[in-house]
């Protein structure tokens, strides 16, 4: 399975962008996420699974299947912009974040548990509290 996205670990901030095919349906090339933004990195099947709220725009969704671009939840009390690359929602991790463009990023990785640990490390070595919730 190749990867859908590749998440570069920098002094500051984490760096993710999708991979072939996936930055044209996502219409994303990066995004950039300050580690003072993240509040947490999880694995939360639970969420991946169901998928986002709100409306696609712009991006590709193929219900159950694939979901790629920017969701916006704008109606109720509390208004929601994500980001999502999925496929198979066991392979997901979730950033919760603050003072972002988005409120959460959900993408597919190859590993998540490594790919938390890594965040986490690379928070922490660059002064940041460790996010893993």
């Amino acid at each position: 399975m190749g990867a859908m996205t590749k998440i570069d670990l920098l002094t500051d901030r984490l760096v993710i962008e999708p991979v072939g095919w996936h930055k044209v349906w996502s219409m994303r090339r990066r995004i950039d996420v300050p580690y003072a933004d993240i509040v947490s990195v999880t694995q939360d099947y639970r969420l991946a699974e169901n998928g986002p709220s709100g409306m696609r725009f712009p991006g590709a969704n193929l219900p159950g299947v694939y979901l790629a671009g920017t969701f916006w939840k704008f109606w109720g009390a509390e208004h929601v912009r994500s980001f999502w690359l999925r496929r198979h929602a066991e392979n997901c991790i979730t950033l919760r974040l603050r003072n972002h463009h988005f409120d959460y990023i959900t993408v597919e990785v190859d590993d998540p548990a490594a790919e938390i640990a890594a965040i986490c490390a690379a928070m922490q070595a660059h002064g940041y509290p460790p996010a893993a919730a």
